[in-house]
């Protein structure tokens, strides 16, 4: 009975967690806007837009926001829904979905949060707010947009069903991260209409020149190490870090770090092959400590971490200290190859 107890009492916690939240969002009075993350993803955006439409079932309209700009992965999902860079002086409430990061909404102006509902590990806009509900064992947002639908006893319809799907889809890497809980999930917005096949399509992005121009230069300027079993490669672009650490991954590294450099900020991002977990890799906790190094904040998921800051000159010292976190783990040394 010892070792059930604590799984019955942090279920429990969340679940009141979670009714604290349902209960402010019932309350919202006056103009309110739900606000996500810079190049906003599949599970952003979808989270967003079910989120807004359980608002209006309880009476309440919202605008859905985003910092900088959509994602191309994401761009059928959000339509032209979405004001980028809004302005949170023009609204009484604010809610804050998948992030809690300020790096990460940093081009909105006057940004706060009143209500958080994010899946990732609190960030400093999380600190005072009394109505937040951070989970990261969910390995999506739209599980827990699900999960605020069930407890207020409104069924999703078809479209939001598919939204919904296509943000669990995004954030489980095609459900080949997928869980029990990850397929359950699915099945039940199935039930609701969601088509699997209309799911792919909404996903499907035809890569532009711009993002295999970037993939080439990642491939040109690339370093590679190998760290026993482990194949790490880091490279350096202008934009369109994530699609090269994508590509870096599918075809030869097992570890990859790309590194893009702003007028004013460097963006890290990383992706991992799913076998380094076996070995307690978890990318996320590594770039949080990538991302104070760069003057920033960092994390993101266990096989997709991600960092952002100021200091263009601790990049190197970032990528060393990635490579020693390998090390670590491999149980060897780093090999340029």
């Amino acid at each position: 009975m010892a070792r059930v107890w604590p799984a019955i009492k942090t279920s429990f916690h969340n679940m009141m967690v979670m009714k604290n939240v349902l209960k402010a969002l019932r309350g919202l009075e006056g103009r309110t806007l739900i606000l996500t993350h810079h190049n906003a993803d599949a599970d952003a955006v979808a989270s967003s837009l079910a989120l807004k439409r359980l608002l209006r079932s309880f009476g309440v309209e919202a605008d859905v926001g985003a910092a900088e700009s959509i994602s191309k992965p994401a761009q059928k999902l959000a339509e032209k829904s979405f004001v980028i860079d809004p302005d949170c002086s023009d609204y009484e409430n604010v809610v804050l979905v998948e992030t809690t990061v300020p790096e990460q909404v940093a081009s909105v102006k006057n940004v706060r949060a009143d209500i958080i509902i994010d899946h990732h590990p609190a960030g400093k806009l999380a600190e005072g707010v009394a109505a937040k509900w951070i989970d990261d064992s969910y390995r999506s947002c739209a599980q827990m947009v699900l999960e605020l639908y069930r407890e207020a006893g409104v069924a999703p319809d078809r479209t939001v069903a598919l939204w919904l799907a296509a943000g669990l889809t995004a954030d489980t890497a095609h459900l080949r991260l997928a869980g029990l809980k990850e397929f359950e999930d699915m099945v039940s917005l199935f039930k609701a209409g969601a088509e699997f096949s209309e799911v792919l399509k909404l996903l499907e992005t035809p890569v532009d020149i711009s993002e295999r121009i970037a993939v080439l230069k990642a491939l040109r300027r690339l370093d590679a190490w190998r760290i026993g079993d482990l194949l790490l490669a880091v490279s350096r672009v202008k934009s369109h870090e994530a699609a090269s650490c994508r590509a870096l991954v599918k075809t030869a590294a097992d570890v990859a770090v790309v590194v893009a450099e702003r007028e004013n900020e460097v963006r890290i991002s990383s992706r991992g092959r799913d076998w380094i977990l076996g070995r307690g890799l978890d990318l996320s906790v590594i770039f949080k400590e990538v991302g104070k190094m760069v003057g920033g904040s960092g994390g993101g998921h266990n096989l997709a971490g991600s960092a952002n800051g100021p200091d263009k000159k601790a990049v190197d010292a970032a990528v060393k200290y990635v490579r020693k976190e390998l090390e670590t783990a491999m149980k060897a040394q780093a090999q340029p190859l």
